[in-house]
């Protein structure tokens, strides 16, 4: 794996375990900023203690993205289930948003993603 690229080793990793569980977690700043992002390095480890893991990145600079820098401040997350029916939405709030974009009404905004 050392010859590997950090991309191919993503890929490799994310490929070994099929399916998949995918963590859309929802965060929010203190004054109430919301942040979606998905989470291709998600599990449950303990029922006894409830145990999740969410394997959070840094950005290229070290610093933490959204959904971490929102953990930390507040103590406080949502760990969403993802449907079909919400793929695309999902992949929406995966950009690379600055911490005043709301991904969730980027996502929610799109038409065919709206339900009645």
């Amino acid at each position: 794996m050392g010859n590997l690229s950090s991309e191919q080793r993503y890929k490799l990793l994310v490929s070994s375990i099929v399916p998949r569980p995918i963590a859309w977690v929802t965060t929010q700043t203190a004054d109430g900023q919301r942040n979606a992002a998905p989470f291709s390095f998600f599990n449950a480890m303990s029922a006894d203690p409830p145990l999740l893991i969410l394997g959070i990145m840094r950005r290229p600079d070290g610093s933490y993205k959204d959904t971490a820098r929102n953990i930390i401040e507040t103590g406080e997350f949502v760990v969403n289930l993802v449907a079909e029916w919400d793929a695309e939405a999902m992949n929406l709030t995966g950009i690379d948003a600055p911490p005043e974009i709301d991904e969730i009404a980027i996502a929610s905004s799109r038409p065919l993603l709206r339900r009645g």
